[in-house]
């Protein structure tokens, strides 16, 4: 059903953290398979994610719903019905690709972040025999991805230009000689951050390529030290587009922050935060994320072995810490209750959107995705660079409604409304100019549409349900 189809709380025993939203349960499907999940917000207000272990099975699915957990495209299985592990994506423009393995051949689709609707449906891809078999890409400027994928122990690297429905074309993809396994990257404007693993002692190096696969930095090794470094560390930006690197390291999280023009060192391994005190644990589950224009990030993690909470804090480029960690979710009442697999999203305001996979006790033992979000403005911190836009909001004349329906906007003049029936197909738009539009209850063919409940979307995250009866 659309709308409010599992809006749940999680459990009665947990205890959000000051600022935090209570988490909810936003798939009627368990994902105790896998439990991997990936979430992104659109221009409008929406999340989109994608899960693997889709209905408890090795599956992969897709979803959109709003803010408070509305469904808006319903969670559907993207994937073949096959076997499907490793899950991936990246966004590029207003579509969303999603990479698995199915076996050995790798798989992809395209969703659109318009509607939802399946733009390039599963796909095989190409054939490799990998350790790592997840695809980690990154757009750049020109239409293109940039992508690591490992052949074996091999590090490949990558440019691919999408060819929706007949899959990509390699621009150019060589081995990254002196890699091994794993691999992450990120591109900025003209340069393509990457960091890989050493072979024989296992740090992290760096290299630079231009847009045109050209060396600007060789490969450098910029974690003598250290031999605990895993394959895919966390990358983000300073703001004057220095490369940062997140890592989970004997129990703390370290930041490293390399020259963009060099590569050389500007932060060395600098604690975060570290595994004290008793309350807290760190874990390679993790995100770095972004304030919009600050020079803030919001550091989130789970609690390693023990899996009953999660935490933030908000630090500078630098790793500096401006507001020390703090629970965000603690499901310490609730037995058994394990929390895994954080993935999240910074709005243009600063509010942190996260997913995670969570055990659900009742009426079994499933571990389901789980959405929660945080009011920046709980921070209290002065100076801030953000404005709140003018709250925009949708009402009706009617609801229900026999015939048709007029819309009124509050805080806009014009929109373009889009209707969904409960399968989540697009059935209709409504233009609005002067604040107001109408509907009269026909579909894009101009044909009555049957009796039912329907979605209207807007911008904005505008959204409302009507409700059209039979006349």
């Amino acid at each position: 059903m659309i709308g409010f189809c599992v809006l749940l709380l999680t459990c009665l025993g947990v205890t959000p953290g000051p600022g935090w939203s209570n988490p909810i349960l936003v798939t009627d499907s368990a994902n105790t398979q896998r439990r991997i999940q990936f979430i992104n917000r659109d221009s409008q207000g929406r999340f989109h994610m994608v899960w693997a272990g889709f209905n408890d099975q090795h599956r992969i699915a897709y979803k959109m719903f709003l803010l408070d957990g509305t469904t808006v495209y319903p969670e559907t299985m993207i994937s073949r019905d096959i076997n499907s592990v490793y899950l991936s994506r990246v966004v590029m423009g207003d579509s969303l690709f999603i990479f698995w393995r199915e076996s050995s051949p790798i798989y992809y689709t395209i969703r659109s972040l318009e509607d939802g609707s399946e733009i390039t449906p599963a796909t095989y891809f190409f054939t490799t025999s990998t350790l790592y078999p997840h695809i980690r890409a990154c757009p750049d400027s020109l239409g293109r991805l940039h992508v690591l994928y490992n052949v074996g122990s091999d590090v490949y690297y990558a440019v691919w230009i999408p060819a929706p429905g007949s899959g990509f074309i390699t621009e150019y993809e060589w081995k990254v000689d002196g890699a091994y396994e794993g691999g992450v990257l990120l591109v900025d404007g003209n340069r393509v951050h990457l960091v890989v693993m050493d072979p024989v002692y296992h740090t992290y190096e760096y290299l630079q390529y231009d847009l045109e696969g050209n060396t600007v930095i060789p490969l450098t090794d910029f974690t003598v030290d250290d031999i605990n470094c895993s394959r895919f560390p966390e990358l983000n930006l300073d703001s004057d587009g220095n490369l940062m690197v997140v890592e989970d390291v004997a129990d703390s999280y370290v930041l490293w922050k390399l020259d963009k023009m060099t590569g050389a060192t500007l932060v060395d391994e600098k604690v975060i935060v570290s595994d004290s005190p008793p309350e807290m644990n760190v874990s390679v589950s993790f995100i770095l994320r972004l304030l919009p224009g600050t020079e803030e990030y919001y550091l989130c993690w789970t609690d390693g072995y023990w899996e009953h909470k999660i935490f933030n804090l908000l630090m500078d480029g630098d790793g500096n810490v401006l507001v020390d960690w703090h629970t965000a979710y603690d499901y310490s009442d609730e037995d058994p209750e394990d929390l895994k697999y954080i993935d999240g999203v910074v709005d243009e305001t600063g509010n942190l959107y996260i997913i995670y996979t969570q055990v659900e006790t009742e009426p079994q033992i499933d571990y389901f995705p789980t959405f929660g979000w945080f009011n920046h403005d709980s921070l209290g911190i002065e100076g801030e660079v953000y404005t709140e836009p003018p709250g925009v909001s949708l009402r009706a004349s009617h609801n229900p409604s026999c015939a048709g329906v007029q819309f009124f906007l509050d805080g806009a003049d014009s929109m373009e409304l889009r209707v969904f029936d409960i399968t989540g197909r697009m059935v209709a738009g409504v233009s609005m100019s002067d604040g107001s539009g109408f509907w009269n209850g026909t579909g894009s063919s101009g044909n009555k549409l049957p009796s039912g409940v329907y979605t209207v979307v807007g911008d904005q995250g505008v959204a409302l349900r009507i409700t059209l009866l039979g006349e």
